[in-house]
C-alpha cells in the first residue's frame, strides 16, 4: 500500500480559520481551530456531517487528545487551559488550569483518565481526571523553549520535543533521564514506532529515527519546508506513518523511506494529520477545511468534488510559483490583513480566496479597493523591456555600495511600488541598520519615476468587502498606526505590482548609494505619531455630546465647534479661540471626554499649540482621564505619543513621567489599538533616551514596558515594545535595562518563544527581533 492509492473522500467545511488539530473519536472526527471552536463530525454514509460545536475557550484551540477509546475529548488552547468533554456534551466536565501559555500538544498518559500536555510555557504537565475534579500530578520542567510535541512510550517514558531542538525522556516520577540531540530547528512531532522506538520531525524539514541510546539511525527527507505533524497509520503497517508540512503536502513513510508520491493540498500549511482505524487519513489545514483521504474506492469523492479539488490543487501549484514584483503570490497577505489599520496613503496587494489579486489603499481610516492587479511575472527581459534580477522583472535595479572593499549589491524597484516598502525590504534582506531606511527610500524616490499601478478595473469610489468583494463599510475605529514608514512591515504593507509601462534597462552606470552595515531592528531612531482622523465624525460626536451637557456654562456654540476643526489641520492657523474652547471642554463629564481628547491628540502634534494648550492643570487632567474609561485611555495615550515628537512635548512628559508610567502600569488588558498606543509611547521615549539618556527615566521606562509586556498580545504592539527594549539596551544604562528584563521571567519566556514560534505572514520580524534582543541581553 502506498500513498498513491489514496484519493480524496470528502471535505468538511464549517470552521472559519485554520484547523490546527484533528483526531478520531467514536464513529466521528474531531477538529479544532483558530476560530476558538472544536467540532465533532459524525460518520454518515461514506462521509461526515457536523454534529456538535464546542465553544468554551476564549482563544484559539491548538491541540486535541482523545482518551479512553473516545470517552473523553480534551482540547488545549492559547488561553492556557484544557477543556475536557464527554461525547455528546457541549459543556466541559472539567477545565484543567496550570499552564501559563498556549497548550500546544497533548497525549494520553499511562494511567486511566490521565493526560500529558506540553505548552509554550516550556513545561509539560501530567494530569489525572477524576470524576468532575482534576488533580494535577508532576510537572516536567527542563526545556529552555516552548514544548511542541509529547508522546508516551510503551516502555514507560514520557517524551517531549521542544523549540530548543532537544528531545527529553522523563520517567513516571517526572525525572529527566536522557536527552536526544540532532534536530537543527524546533521539534514539532513525535510518535512511537514498534515498542519503545521513536520517530521525530521538525522545522528543519527532516524526519529522524532514533535508537534507544539516542543515536539517530536514519534520516528521511522529502518535505521542502517545516514538518508540523505526524501520525501512525497502523491499519497499513506497524511502522507506517504520515506527515504534514508547510509545503502544502502530506507524505507517507515507513522506516525504509517514502511510500508513494506526496499528496498536494490547496492550502499553505498542513497543521495536523490523523490516521483512522480504517486506514483513512484526515488533515487540518490553513484554509479552514478538514479533508479525508481514503484508499477504499467505495469512499472516493464523487466526480464533481474530485474535479473541484484537483482544480484547487493545480491553482495552488501555480500560485506557489507565481511571482509579482519580486514576491511570491502565495506569500501575499489574505483578506484578513484588511482588518488591520494602515497608514494614510499606504497600499497593499491582497490575495482573495478566489485567487484574485486586488490593490487596496488606506485612505481616511479605511482600506479602499483600487482595482485588480495585473502583472504576475511571466515575460522576459526581451519582450517586457524590464530588467531581470534573480529571475524577476523590475523597472529599476540600482547599485548600492555597502563598503569600499565589497562589490555593490542590487536594489530592485518597480514603478508604483512604495519606495519606503522597497527600502525596508532591502534593509531586511541585507541586514542593514534601520537608521538607513530614510536614506535608501529617498534615494529610490530621487532616481525613479513614480506612476500609478496597472489596473484592469476602474478605481472604485466605494468600499469593498475584503472577503467577498461586495460593497460593505469597513469600520476604522481610529488609527493604530504611525506616519513613520519605518514602522511598517514590508511583507504586509508592500505595494509591489507591475507598472503600466515598461522602463528602459538600468545599466551599470545607474545611480549608486553608499551605506554601511549593522543591526537590523534597533536602535530605532524614528518617532511615531497618530495622525489619521476623520474630523467630521469627531465633530459630529462632539455636537451630539454637547446636547447632553447639563451645564449651560460648559456647552459650546456652533461657531466654537467649527473653530475646533482648525486644530485637526496639518498646519493650523488662528487657533487661539479653539484652544480656549478645548480647555472648556476638558471640564465635561468623563464619559463624554473621548472625542475631545481625539482633537487634543491632533493639536499637540504642533509644538506651538502644545506650549499654550498643555498647562500644568491640563496635564493633570490628561493623567486623571487615563483611568476613567477604556476610550479615554486610548486617546490620552495617543496624546502623549504625539507630544513626544517635539522638545516642548518631551519636557512636558518628562515633568510628569513617573505619574504617566504609573497610570500605564495599572492597565492590565486592552484592545489592539490601546496596546499599539502604549508600545508606541515607550518607543518614542526610548528614541528620546538614545539621544539624551537619563538614568531614572531609563529605569522607569524599562519597568513600565515590562509590566505592559506581561499582558500584551497584539503582534505589532509586541514588535514596537521589543524595539523599545532594544533601544534601551543601546543607552549608556543598557546594563541596568538588561538586568531588569532578565529578572522578569514571563517577558523573557515570551521573547524566547517568538524565536521559534510560527507567526502569521508579515510578522516574521518578531522572530528576528527576538533573536536580536536575546543576543543583546
Amino acid at each position: 500500500m502506498t500513498l498513491n492509492e489514496y484519493k480524496l473522500s470528502c471535505e468538511l467545511f464549517g470552521h472559519s480559520l485554520d484547523v490546527r488539530a484533528v483526531a478520531e473519536g467514536i464513529n466521528c472526527i474531531i477538529s479544532a481551530s483558530r476560530d476558538k471552536t472544536a467540532k465533532i463530525w459524525n460518520a454518515e454514509g461514506a462521509g461526515y456531517v457536523e454534529a456538535t460545536t464546542l465553544k468554551d475557550h476564549s482563544n484559539f484551540i491548538s491541540s486535541l487528545c482523545v482518551l479512553e477509546g473516545g470517552q473523553l475529548i480534551c482540547t488545549g488552547s492559547n488561553d492556557a487551559t484544557i477543556c475536557v468533554y464527554t461525547p455528546g456534551s457541549v459543556v466541559p466536565i472539567t477545565v484543567l488550569k496550570g499552564h501559563t501559555n498556549t497548550v500546544s500538544t497533548m497525549a494520553a498518559g499511562f494511567e486511566p483518565n490521565s493526560l500529558v500536555s506540553g505548552s509554550w510555557d516550556k513545561t509539560a504537565r501530567i494530569w489525572t481526571i477524576a470524576g468532575f475534579g482534576p488533580s494535577q500530578s508532576n510537572s516536567l520542567v527542563g526545556h529552555e523553549a516552548a514544548i511542541w510535541a509529547v508522546v508516551t512510550l510503551s516502555t514507560g517514558y514520557y517524551v517531549t520535543g521542544s523549540a530548543d531542538r532537544n528531545i527529553y525522556f522523563w520517567n513516571k516520577k517526572g525525572e529527566k533521564v536522557k536527552v536526544f540531540k540532532g534536530h537543527t530547528d524546533c521539534v514539532r512531532g513525535l510518535v512511537e514506532i514498534g515498542r519503545g522506538g521513536l520517530i521525530s520531525c521538525g522545522n528543519d524539514a527532516t524526519i529522524k529515527i532514533w535508537s534507544e541510546d539516542g543515536e539517530c539511525v536514519k534520516e528521511l527527507f522529502g518535505h521542502s519546508n517545516y514538518i508540523y505533524t505526524m501520525a501512525l497509520n497502523k491499519a497499513i503497517g506497524q511502522d507506517v506513518f504520515v506527515t504534514g508540512s508547510e509545503d502544502s503536502t502530506i507524505r507517507m513513510w515507513n522506516s525504509s523511506g517514502e511510500l508513494g508520491d506526496a499528496i498536494t493540498l490547496p492550502a499553505q500549511s498542513v497543521w495536523s494529520v490523523a490516521c483512522l482505524a480504517n486506514g483513512d487519513i484526515v488533515t487540518g489545514t490553513s484554509d479552514a477545511v478538514v479533508r479525508v483521504f481514503t484508499k477504499d474506492p467505495s469512499r472516493y469523492a464523487n466526480e464533481t468534488v474530485m474535479k473541484a479539488f484537483n482544480v484547487a490543487v493545480q491553482q495552488r501549484k501555480v500560485d506557489t510559483e507565481m511571482e509579482l514584483g519580486g514576491m511570491k503570490v502565495s506569500e501575499l497577505p489574505g483578506p484578513e490583513s484588511l482588518l488591520t489599520e494602515g497608514e494614510e496613503g499606504q497600499t497593499k496587494i491582497v490575495r482573495h480566496t478566489d485567487g484574485k489579486l486586488m490593490c487596496y489603499q488606506w485612505t481616511k481610516n479605511e482600506w479602499i479597493c483600487l482595482g485588480d492587479v495585473t502583472g504576475a511575472s511571466g515575460g522576459s527581459q526581451n519582450n517586457s523591456g524590464k530588467v531581470l534580477h534573480e529571475g524577476i522583472e523590475y523597472d529599476f535595479v540600482f547599485n548600492v555600495d555597502i563598503s569600499d572593499s565589497a562589490p555593490a549589491i542590487k536594489l530592485p524597484y518597480n514603478v508604483g511600488e512604495d519606495p519606503w516598502m522597497a527600502a525596508q525590504k532591502f534593509i531586511h534582506k541585507h541586514e542593514l541598520p534601520q537608521v538607513y531606511l530614510e536614506q535608501v527610500a529617498n534615494f529610490i524616490i530621487k532616481n525613479s519615476e513614480r506612476t500609478a499601478p496597472s489596473m484592469t478595473a476602474p478605481v472604485s469610489s466605494g468600499y469593498q468587502d475584503p472577503f467577498t468583494g461586495g460593497a460593505r463599510y469597513i469600520p476604522g475605529g481610529g488609527s493604530s498606526n504611525s506616519n513613520n514608514a519605518g514602522m511598517v512591515d514590508p511583507f504586509t504593507g508592500a505595494s509591489s505590482y507591475r507598472s503600466a509601462e515598461a522602463r528602459s534597462e538600468v545599466t551599470s552606470n545607474s545611480p549608486r548609494t553608499t551605506i554601511s552595515t549593522g543591526i537590523r531592528h534597533f536602535p530605532h531612531s524614528k518617532r511615531v505619531t497618530f495622525d489619521i482622523c476623520d474630523s467630521s465624525k469627531v465633530l459630529n460626536k462632539l455636537n451630539e455630546f454637547n446636547s447632553k451637557v447639563e451645564s449651560d456654562i460648559l456647552r459650546i456654540s456652533t461657531e466654537q465647534l467649527q473653530d475646533l476643526d482648525k486644530l485637526t489641520q496639518v498646519a493650523p492657523k488662528d487657533y487661539e479661540n479653539a484652544i480656549q474652547t478645548l480647555h472648556q471642554l476638558l471640564k465635561w463629564p468623563k464619559d463624554l471626554l473621548f472625542p475631545i481628547l481625539d482633537i487634543f491628540r491632533l493639536a499637540v502634534r504642533h509644538d506651538g499649540i502644545c506650549s499654550v494648550l498643555v498647562t500644568p492643570d491640563c496635564l493633570q487632567k490628561l493623567i486623571e482621564s487615563c483611568a476613567q474609561s477604556a476610550a479615554n485611555q486610548l486617546m490620552v495615550t495617543r496624546c502623549f505619543v504625539n507630544m513626544l515628537n517635539h522638545e516642548v512635548g518631551v519636557n512636558l512628559v518628562k515633568s510628569r513621567f513617573l505619574d504617566i508610567v504609573r497610570e500605564f502600569c495599572r492597565i492590565k488588558q486592552g484592545s489592539q489599538n490601546l496596546q499599539i498606543a502604549i508600545s508606541s509611547f515607550y518607543l518614542n521615549v526610548t528614541v528620546w533616551q538614545i539621544e539624551f539618556a537619563d538614568r531614572e527615566i531609563v529605569r522607569l521606562t524599562t519597568e513600565g514596558l515590562l509590566e505592559s509586556l506581561k499582558w500584551m498580545t497584539d503582534l505589532e504592539a509586541l514588535y514596537r515594545a521589543y524595539q523599545s527594549l532594544g533601544n534601551l539596551t543601546c543607552t549608556p544604562f543598557g546594563q541596568i535595562t538588561s538586568a531588569q528584563i532578565i529578572s522578569v521571567d514571563v517577558v523573557v519566556d515570551k521573547i524566547r518563544d517568538f524565536m521559534s514560534d510560527v507567526l502569521p505572514t508579515g510578522f516574521e520580524k518578531l522572530n528576528e527581533i527576538a533573536r536580536d534582543l536575546t543576543a543583546a541581553l
